[in-house]
């Protein structure tokens, strides 16, 4: 059975951040899920972005109305649900996601997954990195753990 890369966003508003990971999504064939009030992956500044990328495909994108739902049903179906979070105390690189049941979880881009959010999860993780940065943007976490799940899958 192909190990599929699981990637949870909830509340994403950004264009320019969806239109790059969609790109990353198709890149590594990821599974995208989206929760709240996320913008729909077919507004017309996300096409437009993506198409002048000469990219002609989309990733299959399953929305839940509520983050509740969303944890409740990938739950459900067997998976662990490992939020990012810049205060979490693991590493991503602590993580194990040769078994493929792992969701990673990413909140809006401005603030993050709530508190609230983070008690639903499984677990928390963030990206190690100098002191002298205080975020990485979407994408950017985004492209960093998906690769290196990738990179435990295959490599």
């Amino acid at each position: 059975i192909m190990k599929k890369i699981k990637l949870l966003y909830d509340a994403i508003r950004s264009p320019y951040d969806i239109a790059h990971v969609i790109q990353i999504a198709l890149a590594l064939d990821c599974e995208i899920y989206t929760a709240g009030n996320s913008i729909p992956f077919d507004n017309k500044k996300i096409v437009d972005k993506i198409r002048s990328w000469n990219i002609t495909s989309y990733p299959k994108v399953t929305h839940f109305e509520t983050f509740e739902e969303a944890v409740n049903t990938l739950r459900s179906e067997g998976n662990i649900l490992v939020g990012t979070s810049g205060a979490a105390t693991k590493s991503f690189y602590e993580l194990d996601c040769s078994e493929g049941n792992i969701v990673i979880v990413f909140g809006n881009e401005s603030s993050g997954l709530t508190t609230y959010k983070q008690s639903l999860l499984d677990d928390l993780v963030k990206l190690p990195m100098n002191t002298s940065v205080d975020f990485l943007t979407l994408p950017v976490v985004t492209a960093a753990i998906a690769y290196e799940i990738n990179r435990q899958f295959y490599f």
